[in-house]
């Protein structure tokens, strides 16, 4: 009986450990011991089509269940779906993890995602263990875990739906530093491994190889003279892309040799840095920040999943603020570029700014955003010919505006959305086949009678496409109603739109679609739905049929 007991401590402790969100261990006792919640759904549905093969079949029927079975406050989420199509029964998420806290003190254990710095413990998954300190300034963190787990390969799957075969990998990283979020200097040191045993075939693909990684970041914060703020991240990266590869014993490291002993050095071996800074002055009404990064190709962390390599970036970006916050106006300019060793046959240098202006009160407001990303190409190891010379700007112009009356009887609403884009060629050469322009409108009025929940749209769009081989036009209005009665018990709704396609200037035809929807709540925990949807496409072009579909819904639903 006693180890019973034991057994039962155990098990429930590792249920806590797995839960995903942070658990307050006094409140387990006011729990109730085991609840199972969730919803219910049954449907059945019809298709039919005409002037097309059809997309699905006639007649469908779908079960869907997700129950919630709850242990002393740890929630497991389950789904059951069985219909004409498919059964299945899954567990969606089976990632748990708990991140306890007391005062200064938090441990962490289960499915995990921490970040110690951008270029070192940035976000990665891992199934494991950890511990963080902060009495007063210490900052002190340290995490272990599986960061992937082995992943045979199966060549019997077609490759499109085959898994990724992967090595098992182990990673540990600790930080130690002394401040406040507001004013810190960090250590970071990660140091990551792929088990060469973890597999039992090794895999076909050359790409795939056991790596075993080191990086050692720098990360910090200060703020000072009450408006600024620096932060600096750098880190250095030693990544060793196949641990079984020739190993490197007569080459002279000078300063830096003891690195033989803490990670193996080989011919895939790389060193590579990453870091980025900035330096800002905020103040109440206005802000300006000074930003620099640059990443080095190829540079990999295994605490991380992805960085945006060989980029260099220089940036400027402001803010100003009026009026109470009403109007906002801030901007940012940057440069960009790569070729950051000088390997590649040309060098890309980009362009980046943008303007924001928005003015808004709660009746009305206005927002424009202005984008222009330009891109051109200068020597790297070849010279470029005039010819194939890259030269671009791409400009981007939205606005939204929207007014509002707001009564108790009766609301009105406008909204205007427009977006203009346009690629500009600057090399002569290639600019006849990569023109791209296009221009978007959207107007819609929104009307309401809050006290009988009545409510109706109408909506008109317009969009124009120009591209090198042609022009395309879609255009034409959305009508829609909503009503809810009996106290809000039965809900309706009704949409029909109609649009039409022109084609360099010729007539492609028509497209109507009509929607209508209603639920019926029958009771607290059960509900009723229908779903009729119904489209005709009438087409001029001779390469598209005419078709006309009709779609049907009727589902219940019961939640317990």
């Amino acid at each position: 009986m006693k180890r019973l007991s034991l057994l039962f401590t155990f098990l429930l402790f590792q249920l806590l450990a797995l839960q995903g969100t942070a658990q307050d261990l006094g409140e387990i006792a006011k729990q109730k011991p085991v609840v199972l919640n969730g919803s219910l759904g049954l449907g059945f549905g019809t298709y039919n089509v005409k002037g097309i093969p059809a997309r699905q079949r006639a007649y469908s029927y779908v079960f869907n269940g997700a129950p919630t079975l709850s242990i002393y406050g740890v929630s497991f989420p389950f789904s059951v779906v069985v219909s004409d199509q498919q059964r299945s029964y899954t567990q969606p998420f089976n990632q748990y993890g708990i991140s306890p806290t007391y005062k200064w003190l938090t441990v962490h254990a289960g499915w995990r995602s921490l970040e110690f710095s951008p270029f070192t413990l940035a976000g990665h998954n891992f199934l494991g263990s950890g511990v963080e300190l902060n009495p007063g300034k210490l900052r002190f963190g340290f995490i272990y875990g599986r960061f992937n787990k082995a992943i045979e390969e199966d060549i019997n799957q077609p490759l499109a739906l085959a898994q990724q075969p992967a090595y098992k990998r182990t990673a540990y990283s600790a930080r130690l530093g002394l401040g406040t979020e507001r004013n810190h200097f960090d250590f970071i040191f990660l140091k990551g491994k792929d088990d060469v045993n973890s597999l039992a075939v090794k895999p076909t693909s050359l790409l795939i190889t056991p790596a075993e990684n080191m990086v050692l970041g720098i990360s910090s914060k200060f703020s000072f003279l009450k408006h600024f703020v620096f932060d600096l991240d750098v880190s250095g990266s030693i990544y060793t892309r196949n641990v079984l590869s020739d190993t490197i014993h007569n080459s002279t490291l000078d300063k830096v040799d003891f690195l033989r002993k803490i990670v193996p050095l080989n011919s895939s071996t790389q060193l590579l840095t990453a870091g980025q800074t900035s330096l800002g002055y905020y103040a109440n009404l206005y802000s300006i920040k000074l930003k620099y990064r640059r990443v080095d190709p190829d540079y990999k962390s295994m605490g991380a999943y992805y960085f945006e390599t060989d980029v260099q970036n220089y940036t400027l970006e402001t803010a100003l603020r009026l009026f109470k916050s009403q109007l906002q106006i801030s901007g940012s300019f940057g440069l960009q570029n790569d070729n950051l060793l000088g390997d590649k046959a040309v060098r890309s240098n980009r362009k980046i700014g943008s303007a924001n202006v928005s003015f808004n009160k709660p009746e009305y407001g206005i927002d424009l955003r202005y984008t222009n990303f330009g891109i051109t190409q200068d020597r790297g190891l070849n010279p470029v010919l005039d010819v194939l010379r890259i030269s671009r700007t791409n400009h981007n112009l939205s606005s939204v505006f929207r007014y509002n009356m707001n009564g108790e009887t009766v609301s009105h609403g406008f909204v205007l959305v427009a977006n203009i884009q346009s690629l500009v060629d600057l090399n002569e050469f290639t600019a006849p086949n990569s023109k791209s322009n296009s221009k978007t409108g959207n107007f819609s009025y929104q009307f309401s009678l809050p006290k009988k929940a009545f409510g109706a749209n109408f909506n008109i769009n317009y969009t124009l496409a120009d591209v090198a081989f042609g022009r395309t036009i879609f255009y034409g209005p959305t009508l829609g109603i909503s009503q809810a009665v009996d106290k809000g018990k039965l809900g309706l709704n009704l949409s029909a739109s109609y649009q039409l396609q022109r084609n360099n200037d010729i007539d492609a035809g028509t497209i109507f679609s009509s929607n209508l929807n209603g639920s019926y709540r029958i009771g607290k925990r059960d509900a009723a739905n229908i779903s009729l949807n119904y489209l005709k496409s009438n087409s001029k072009d001779t390469t598209l049929p005419s078709f006309n579909e009709l779609r049907t819904n009727v589902g219940l639903v019961h939640t317990f």
